[in-house]
């Protein structure tokens, strides 16, 4: 397995899917934070002739760390992502991600705009405590008032989600830090899709998966992504040149319809679509079609 040593006691996992030669290559920026690359996630590039870079982000997948927190920010992700370009020697990108992956492909584009020459994103998330609340505080919980309850009956500080979460899974024994990591990830599970059957809730809450995921995602929402508010947004003139696909469930109780419009509007070479009938997560059908037909369209030429 390829691996790029970024230093920190980190080494990044990454995968290669055709020639990195032929063509300007798609590089997908997976979710979480701490999701890693899933298998489904891959399901969007099948068969695709542009190649593809799928790489696991500092601290989970398959990537390897002393200690999965330490010097993880999102400033060692952003110089991870230049870190893998220069590597391997490729002069500009086009990113695909959602969620957080959508926030982490705007800001290395609006610090790296020359290497960018298209985004394909979805779930728009821009890391605003606005968005935070909505989805830990006030907000989705007048959705699933029922799932609510379960994911803060855990905690001592209801009022502080995140906070408390936090601490549950870096500091309590394992049995607290697994039922913590089980408990997150249900909540997002249940609000990925429009509706969840119990199979996705099982997979989201694989300990394998559903603990370095929740650990890192309370860490990083604890400390507000490690970007100012709004920072996006108040430098989205900087990506006035990239052409951007945004596709954004109607659904999504995780990251609201409404960040997704704001972006679109902030950007002059944005193309918006709203499928209506789809949730957060990339495999919901019409956000599936969609973001195929796109990627599709943007095939280099035989």
């Amino acid at each position: 397995m390829p691996y790029l040593n970024v230093g920190d006691g980190h080494q990044l996992h990454y995968q290669i899917q055709g020639d990195i030669r032929s063509a300007t290559p798609l590089l997908f920026v997976h979710g979480g934070p701490g999701a890693g690359v899933r298998s489904a996630d891959k399901d969007l590039f099948a068969g695709l002739r542009r190649p593809v870079i799928f790489f696991d982000q500092r601290g989970c997948g398959l990537s390897k760390y002393n200690e999965r927190l330490q010097a993880n920010t999102t400033v060692e992700l952003l110089a991870d992502i230049e870190q893998l370009r220069q590597a391997l020697t490729i002069e500009q990108l086009m990113l695909v991600g959602g969620s957080w992956g959508s926030t982490l492909s705007l800001l290395y584009a609006i610090r790296h705009p020359e290497r960018v020459v298209r985004m394909v994103l979805w779930g728009i998330f821009l890391c605003r405590q606005q968005e935070l609340d909505w989805f830990y505080l006030q907000g989705a919980n007048q959705l699933y008032p029922d799932e609510y309850q379960k994911f803060i009956s855990i905690v001592d500080q209801p009022n502080r989600p995140v906070e408390a979460y936090f601490r549950l899974l870096n500091t309590g024994n394992t049995q607290q830090q697994q039922t913590a990591a089980m408990s997150w990830a249900r909540w997002e599970a249940v609000n990925s899709f429009l509706t969840p059957d119990q199979q996705k809730i099982a997979e989201f809450c694989e300990l394998t998966t559903s603990l370095p995921m929740a650990q890192l995602a309370s860490y990083y929402f604890d400390n507000h992504g490690f970007i100012e508010d709004d920072y996006i947004l108040r430098h989205a003139g900087k990506l006035e040149d990239i052409t951007t696909d945004i596709v954004q469930g109607r659904y999504d109780t995780i990251c609201p319809c409404a960040s997704a419009w704001q972006l679109a509007a902030a950007l002059k070479q944005a193309r918006l679509t709203i499928t209506p009938h789809a949730a957060h997560d990339a495999s919901e059908p019409e956000n599936f079609a969609r973001l195929r037909t796109i990627l599709k369209s943007i095939e280099p030429e035989e």
